[in-house]
């Protein structure tokens, strides 16, 4: 219990923190994110009969570990925009998927390998590693949401979304100038201003975006037991448990940015602008 106060005050710290400004405050974060927010969803929803200083050692050290992994990724993405080489994008994606499903596995109160996943747009692949291997396709809605309305709107970037495992749009829309931006990410996309199409810190910031918004997809593991159970009863809902993957933690991550993101004079002060701005290169 020790352990998890303390790591619970180092994650508090640096969300206090306005910018993480060296590697190691952003590593705190990190690792007190997935250890912190792992643990408590293994607490909440552990069996009765399971030893709680079991379950908050093991979801303590995976969590741990996974958010290391994570933080890990988003250092290959600036070594990406460093050298200017696309070759690390995909390094970091696998790297940041691997991160995630560890993070993921220890709020399930699971094994750290006994599920894996990777997301490509709204396209979410499950690799079950216990027992007898299996692969599971589940699209995410509303990623597939955003992604329709923004194909309509927009042209959609083959070779970037290729070379960075990630999809990725351009426009010329004058809502970049009026707003003064460059580039914005969405769930499960990103749209690029088109003159800045090969900018390498652009595309570092959002795509870091993309690997906040799977940092807090962990909250999603804290609905899954009343799902489960509703599954039992309704063969509609688990129709949609086996087939989606609904993001719900946007229903946190999105609040969070906007209450951050206030008063509009200190926008890029947010923590979330400023961890993108920290590996992207882009901080002023």
């Amino acid at each position: 219990m020790r352990n998890l106060i303390l790591t619970l005050l180092l994650i508090l710290i640096s969300f206090s923190t306005n910018a993480q400004a060296n590697d190691t405050e952003a590593a705190l974060y990190n690792v007190g994110f997935g250890a912190v927010f792992g643990t408590v969803r293994a607490i909440i929803n552990k069996s009765p009969d399971e030893p709680l200083g079991k379950v908050i050692k093991k979801s303590l050290w995976q969590g741990a570990l996974g958010g290391y992994i994570t933080f890990e990724s988003k250092r290959l993405l600036r070594e990406a925009r460093r050298q200017e080489q696309w070759e690390y994008f995909w390094m970091a994606k696998l790297v940041n998927a691997a991160g995630t499903s560890i993070k993921e596995n220890a709020a399930l109160n699971k094994d750290f390998y006994d599920r894996w996943h990777l997301n490509i747009g709204f396209s979410r692949l499950e690799f079950n590693t216990k027992d007898e291997f299996s692969v599971k396709y589940k699209l995410m809605p509303v990623a597939f949401t955003y992604t329709i309305g923004i194909a309509l709107q927009t042209k959609f970037e083959l070779e970037k979304t290729l070379k960075t495992g990630e999809f990725i749009f351009s426009s010329n829309t004058d809502r970049f100038t009026e707003t003064n931006s460059r580039g914005v990410a969405f769930p499960g996309n990103i749209v690029v201003y088109s003159p800045y199409i090969n900018d390498f810190k652009l595309i570092t910031h959002e795509v870091i975006h993309l690997y906040q918004s799977n940092d807090f997809s962990v909250f999603n593991t804290y609905i899954n037991k009343p799902l489960a159970q509703w599954s039992i009863k309704n063969k509609t809902v688990n129709w949609i448990n086996e087939h989606l993957y609904t993001e719900y933690h946007y229903l946190l991550l999105r609040p969070l940015y906007i209450i951050e993101s206030e008063p509009i004079e200190t926008y890029y002060n947010n923590f979330l602008e400023q961890e993108a701005g920290y590996f992207g290169g882009t901080l002023h």
